[in-house]
């Protein structure tokens, strides 16, 4: 996601209102309230467990030396949503990228085992990831660069240091490449007609670029880190609120998604699931309200910590599934 508040043109949905007011019980209990005593980062700890005790196993302490003598590291490579971007936090001027917890954070505590090194940079796309140009200040990164130029370069020096020690790559990339297609027909457009066919018209190019960025990344990471497990995040939709028929949208690019995912050998998980539950229902309307800043004074695409909650589990779902 990119890290200022994408400029949609909001469309009059007060008559939805109350639905989602009504929604918003049915997603506070599938996520639990974030001010109740069972919050979903708890409920989480305690599915990880499970999930740990029934599906890994215990190992025994001979399993627990071998496992602990070498070093197990977990990438991190994306954008805003890697990151953990806050509006709030830059709104206050605030850059220290300790203040800033994403899904990446959040699964490395719960899984102590792994090294995380978090390349995560806001307003990446999937073009500059490859040759550089982010626009966030790399000082302000969670991890340093060092001499490399962008974050598939970064990314290529770490996995050749430590070939054989990296066991999970996550990827998340892909929205701010929608998301400038949304802008530039928002701009152009003159009705919402016209602004269905600019869309339309623009979309195979931008999943094409998509495609091809993403054959380029992840032939990287499998060649130089055959072992570890990918997990792909697949785009949710800010959008839900403001743009008409922006689900459809964004359906179409997770499936391309989905493909690139499925001939990497890669796993995805599903933030659309995540944050907006189900296309085109009053739940995903309280849903999105509630996990990202949208129906906020910040009126902004990104997930709230209750949001990064939600797609840490996504994360989670996805790693460990059979």
């Amino acid at each position: 996601m990119p890290f200022s508040t994408v400029g949609v043109r909001t469309v009059q949905h007060g008559s939805t209102q109350s639905g989602i007011e009504t929604g918003r019980h049915a997603v506070r209990s599938r996520f639990g309230s974030r001010f109740g005593s069972r919050s979903l980062r708890a409920r989480i700890l305690v599915a990880w467990v499970a999930v740990i005790a029934l599906g890994v196993g215990v190992a025994g302490p001979a399993d627990a030396r071998t496992r602990h003598a070498t070093p197990s590291y977990y990438l991190s490579l994306g954008d805003s949503l890697a990151y953990g971007y806050q509006p709030n936090l830059v709104a206050a001027g605030d850059l220290d990228p300790t203040h800033y917890v994403s899904y990446a954070e959040d699964y490395a505590r719960l899984d102590r085992h792994l090294t995380l090194v978090n390349y995560g940079c806001p307003g990446e796309t999937t073009a500059t990831l490859l040759t550089g140009g982010c626009p966030w200040p790399s000082t302000a990164l969670h991890d340093s660069y060092g001499a490399a130029t962008s974050q598939l370069a970064a990314a290529t020096a770490f996995l050749t240091a430590h070939r054989g020690q990296v066991s999970l790559v996550t990827i998340d990339i892909g929205s701010n490449d929608l998301l400038a297609l949304v802008g530039q027909c928002q701009t152009t457009a003159t009705s919402a007609t016209a602004l269905e066919a600019c869309l339309a018209a623009g979309l195979p190019a931008t999943i094409s670029t998509i495609a091809t960025n993403y054959a380029t990344l992840l032939g990287t990471i499998k060649t130089l880190a055959p072992s570890a497990t990918i997990v792909m995040f697949n785009l949710y939709n800010p959008m839900a609120l403001t743009l008409p028929g922006s689900d459809q949208l964004v359906g179409v690019v997770n499936q391309a998604l989905a493909g690139i995912a499925a001939n990497a050998g890669a796993r995805v998980a599903d933030a659309f699931k995540a944050i907006n539950v189900k296309a085109d229902s009053t739940v995903e309307k309280a849903s999105v309200c509630l996990l990202t800043w949208e129906c906020t004074s910040y009126k902004n695409v990104h997930p709230t910590t209750l949001g990064y909650d939600a797609l840490t589990w996504a994360l989670v779902v996805a790693r460990w599934e059979r």
